[in-house]
C-alpha cells in the first residue's frame, strides 16, 4: 500500500458501502499492507485525528483502523514479529497525536474502542485527561463523589436502555470507553457498579473478573469484597464466584475473590441453586485450523425461544470468543446452522465431548494467563454446565485418551503405516486441512538465504521437528472431534497423532508433507505487493511485462518434478473454464508445490511469469476454437495424456468451483472424455469436439 492508495482505499469503501463482502475484501487487502508498511499506520492515525466528528470518512476509516488491528493481533498471535512491530508504531503515532494536542475526546472514544473491540490493550494516550473531562462534561468528575455517582446512575440507566437490559452488550459498551478513561476512574465506574444491587449490575460484575487486563479483573474483585465484608453477596453470586474463581489466572484478583467467598461464608451465604438450562438440540464443530482455532455451534431452545451459541477455541490461548444469537424460529435457527455448515465444514459431536472440549480449553488459556472470554458465562448458564472447571491434559494424555488409541497401538507396522498415509486424502475430504501450515517469523527466517530447493526442504524439515508437539495435538485435537462424531477419518487422525508423538521421521507423515510445502508456499506469497485475491485478468493485466517464453524454457525449468508443460497446459485450461472463479492466489501454489523440487529460489519469479503467461494464452485458445485445436494438433500421445491427467486434476482439486447446477450434460459428457484420455490421449475428432466444448463453456462463463 503506498501511500496514496489510503485514499483509494477510502474511496472503494464508499464505492461499496452495502457491499460487506466487498468491504470485508478490501479491509483485508489494506490490512495485510499495512502490516507489511507499520509506517503508514501513522498515516492512518493521523488522517484519523484530522476528521471531525460528523464527517462521512469516519466510518471507513474507523473501520480500516478496526481491521488492521485485528490483523496485527492475529499477527502476534501466530508469532509474526510484524504484529508487535506494527502496534508499537501506531501505538507511537496516537501518543505524537495526544502530545501535539490532535487528539479530541472523540478521536479517543473512537480509537480506544477499535484497540478494545481487538482485545487489545490500548494505548496510556487515550486516557482522557481532566480537562477533557470538564470541557466534555459528560463524565464523573473525579474530585466530587456525589456529583459522580449521579452522573454515572444517569449514564447506566441510558446504557441500560439503550442495551436491553443484555449485561453482555452493556459490558462491551463500558469496555470499550475503558481505554479512554482515567485509571482512577475506571475503578470508581466498576466499584460503583458492583455495589449495585440490580441483577444487570451482578453480572457485570462477574463479566469483569474475567477481563483480560488484570488491573479490571482486580478492581472488581476487590469492590466484590467489600460488598462481602458488607453482607451484601447474594446466593446466586457466591455461586457464580465458586465457579468463575476456577477461570482466573492465579494474581491478586482471584486472592481477592477468595477472601470475598470467605467473607460471605462466614455471613452464612450459601451458594445459589443454578439457572435452569435450555434445551440443547445440537452441537456441532470443525476441525481445527493451522492456527489451532476452532469452532463450535450449539443449538438452543427454551420454550418459544431459540438460539444459536458460537464458541471460539485456540490451541495456546484458550477460549477466544463466545457469544448467543437469537433466532426468531426453528427455520432461522436452521438456516444459519445450515449456512456455517457449508461455509466450514462441520461435524455433529454429543454434549459429552463439548464439555470435556471446554474444560481443556480452559485450562490451556489458563497456563498462559489468559481467563476466557466474559461470554462463556452466558454460554455456561445456557448449557447447564455449572459445574465446568479447568482440566489440563498433556499432549501424551490426549492422544492416548482417543478412542482408537489402544487398539491402534496394537496393529502391526504395516497396517498403521497404512491408516498414517491415509492423512495424504485428508486434503480432499477436510478443507480446513488446507489451512495447515506455518507462517510465523521463525519459519520464514528458516526459508530466507536458501540457496537451492534441497536446503531450502532440509532446512524447514529440521525446523518443523521443533514444532512437533503443536501438530501432535492439533492432530490430537482433530482426531477427538472426529471420533466424537464417529467420522470414518477418526483412526487415521489417531494414528497420525501418535506417528508424530512417537517421533516417526515427518517425510513419512503425508500431511506432514502438506504443511511443509504449503508453508513454502506461504512464505513465497507473503508479500503486500501480490494482490492476493485478483481474478486472472487483473493479476496478468497488473504484472509487468515479462520477457517472452524462449523455446523450451519451461521444460527445462520443470524438469525432474512431479509435472511436465502440457500437465500444466492441461491444468490451466480447466482454471479458465472453471464456471465459479478460481484465484490465482488458490490454483498458483498447487503448480508451484507441483515444480518446487526442480526449481532454484532464482528460477522461481521466473517460473511464476512463465506460468501466468501460459494462464494467459489458455484465455486467448479458449476464445479461438482454432487456435486450440492447432495447439493439440501438435503433441504426441503421451503429451495428450500428460495435459488430459493435468485438466481432471484440477477439476477434482477445485471442484467447488464445478458446482453441479454449473454443468451442462455437455460438460460432463467432456469432462469424462478428457478422464478417459489420461489413458489413450485424444483422437482428431476428440480435438475438434473438445475445442468446440471449451469455446461454448468459456463463452457461458463470460457472459455469465
Amino acid at each position: 500500500m503506498a501511500q496514496g492508495q489510503l485514499e483509494t482505499t477510502l474511496a472503494e469503501l464508499a464505492r461499496l458501502h452495502d457491499d460487506f463482502d466487498g468491504r470485508r475484501e478490501i479491509l483485508n487487502r489494506a490490512s495485510f499492507a499495512l502490516l507489511h508498511r507499520p509506517a503508514l499506520g501513522g498515516q492512518l492515525i493521523a488522517r484519523l485525528c484530522a476528521t471531525d466528528e460528523d464527517a462521512p470518512e469516519l466510518e471507513p476509516l474507523t473501520e480500516m483502523l478496526g481491521s488492521v488491528l485485528d490483523a496485527a493481533r492475529m499477527a502476534q498471535e501466530n508469532r509474526k514479529k510484524r504484529g508487535e512491530a506494527f502496534l508499537v508504531a501506531i501505538g507511537d503515532a496516537v501518543e505524537l497525536a495526544a502530545g501535539q494536542g490532535r487528539l479530541r475526546s472523540f478521536h479517543r472514544l473512537v480509537i480506544a474502542r477499535a484497540w478494545a473491540q481487538n482485545g487489545l490493550k490500548a494505548p496510556e494516550a487515550l486516557e482522557l485527561t481532566a480537562d477533557d473531562i470538564d470541557a466534555a462534561n459528560s463524565a464523573p468528575a473525579l474530585n466530587d463523589r456525589a456529583e459522580a455517582n449521579e452522573i454515572l446512575d444517569n449514564l447506566f440507566r441510558n446504557l441500560i436502555e439503550q442495551s436491553d437490559g443484555d449485561a453482555l452488550v452493556l459490558h462491551a459498551a463500558l469496555t470499550e470507553t475503558f481505554p479512554a478513561m482515567p485509571a482512577e476512574m475506571r475503578v470508581h465506574v466498576i466499584a460503583w457498579s458492583v455495589e449495585r444491587p440490580e441483577p444487570v449490575h451482578t453480572r457485570l460484575a462477574c463479566f469483569w473478573l474475567l477481563d483480560p487486563a488484570a488491573e479490571i479483573r482486580l478492581a472488581a474483585a476487590k469492590a466484590l469484597a467489600d460488598r462481602a465484608s458488607a453482607g451484601g453477596l447474594s446466593s446466586d453470586v457466591t455461586g457464580k464466584m465458586v465457579m468463575l474463581r476456577s477461570w482466573m489466572p492465579d494474581d491478586d484478583a482471584r486472592a481477592a475473590v477468595d477472601q470475598a467467598l470467605k467473607a460471605a461464608m462466614r455471613s452464612g451465604t450459601a451458594t445459589g441453586t443454578p439457572v435452569k438450562p435450555w434445551t440443547i438440540h445440537s452441537v456441532i464443530a470443525t476441525l481445527p485450523d493451522g492456527g489451532g482455532a476452532q469452532s463450535i455451534m450449539i443449538a438452543l431452545q427454551s420454550g418459544g425461544s431459540r438460539k444459536t451459541a458460537m464458541l471460539l477455541l485456540k490451541q495456546g490461548y484458550g477460549i477466544k470468543d463466545a457469544y448467543a444469537i437469537p433466532c426468531s424460529s426453528a427455520r432461522e435457527q436452521k438456516a444459519l446452522i445450515q449456512r456455517i455448515t457449508d461455509e466450514t465444514g462441520v461435524v455433529k459431536v454429543p454434549v459429552t465431548w463439548l464439555e470435556r472440549t471446554l474444560s481443556h480449553a480452559l485450562a490451556d488459556g489458563l497456563a498462559a494467563d489468559l481467563p476466557p472470554v466474559p461470554g462463556l458465562i452466558e454460554m455456561v448458564e445456557l448449557c447447564g454446565f455449572s459445574q465446568l472447571r479447568p482440566e489440563a491434559v498433556t499432549t501424551e494424555a490426549l492422544i492416548a485418551a482417543l478412542p482408537a488409541a489402544e487398539r491402534i497401538g496394537g496393529l502391526s507396522t504395516q497396517a498403521r503405516g497404512k491408516l498414517i498415509n491415509a492423512s495424504e486424502d485428508w486434503w480432499n475430504r477436510h478443507a480446513i486441512v488446507r489451512s495447515w501450515f506455518e507462517e510465523s517469523d521463525h519459519a520464514h527466517e528458516v526459508l530466507e538465504g536458501k540457496r537451492s530447493p534441497r536446503t531450502l526442504e532440509t532446512a524447514l524439515w529440521k525446523w518443523l521437528e521443533t514444532r512437533r508437539d503443536f501438530w501432535a495435538r492439533l492432530v490430537g485435537r482433530g482426531a477427538d472431534v472426529l471420533a466424537a462424531a464417529g467420522h470414518s477419518d477418526a483412526p487415521s487422525f489417531t494414528a497420525t497423532a501418535m506417528a508424530l508423538l512417537e517421533g516417526r521421521d515427518l517425510k513419512k507423515i503425508p500431511v506432514m508433507a502438506d504443511v511443509h510445502d504449503q508453508t513454502i508456499e506461504a512464505w513465497i506469497f507473503d508479500d503486500p505487493d501480490v494482490n492476493q485475491n485478483a481474478t486472472l485478468k487483473e493479476f496478468v493485466d497488473q504484472a509487468e511485462e515479462p520477457e517472452p517464453e524462449r523455446k523450451g524454457e519451461l521444460a527445462r525449468l520443470v524438469k525432474g518434478s512431479a509435472v511436465t508443460v502440457d500437465w500444466i497446459d492441461g491444468f490451466l485450461m480447466s482454471i479458465t473454464l472453471a464456471p465459479k472463479l478460481i484465484a490465482p492466489n488458490r490454483w498458483l501454489p498447487e503448480i508451484l508445490g507441483s515444480a518446487m523440487a526442480a526449481l532454484e529460489p532464482g528460477t522461481i519469479q521466473r517460473f511464476a511469469d512463465l506460468i501466468m503467461m501460459r494462464a494467459n494464452a489458455c484465455v486467448d485458445q479458449a476464445n479461438d476454437p482454432a487456435q486450440f485445436a492447432a495447439a493439440m494438433s501438435k503433441p504426441s500421445k503421451l503429451a495428450m495424456r500428460d495435459w488430459a491427467t493435468g485438466f481432471s486434476y484440477a477439476c477434482g482439486q477445485f471442484i467447488s468451483s464445478w458446482p453441479a447446477k454449473s454443468k451442462a450434460p455437455d460438460d460432463r459428457l467432456m469432462i469424462e472424455r478428457v478422464s478417459d484420455a489420461m489413458a489413450t490421449g485424444f483422437s482428431a475428432s476428440d480435438i475438434k469436439l473438445l475445442s468446440q466444448w471449451i469455446a461454448a463453456r468459456h463463452a457461458q462463463n463470460t457472459s455469465a
